[in-house]
């Protein structure tokens, strides 16, 4: 993995940060030109926004808000269940 050429960047959105995030972090990451995908994962709700380049080189959004559900990294071709993400948080307390 190098630091410098990342494929993949995850951000855990936090409320003071998440407009920042999503805007203008976003454009300048998009300018790395090894990023193929970006991340957001939101620490007040179940809700993950996956954004990936797609062969036409636009960026696509794919959004996870149930805990049953799966996100897909497809750069590293791994799966993780919501569930596991968000475990031990307050959002998964019953």
């Amino acid at each position: 993995m190098n630091a410098t050429n990342p494929s993949v960047i995850i951000e855990v959105l936090s409320p003071g940060t998440r407009d920042y995030d999503r805007g203008m972090k976003f454009r300048l990451y998009r300018d790395i030109a090894s990023l193929q995908e970006y991340i957001l994962v939101d620490s007040e709700s179940i809700h993950i926004e996956a954004f990936s380049i797609n062969e036409n080189k636009l960026w696509e959004l794919r959004e996870y808000k149930n805990v049953a559900d799966k996100l897909f990294v497809k750069t590293i071709n791994a799966g993780i269940a919501l569930a596991d993400i968000y475990e031990g948080t307050k959002l998964m307390a019953v």
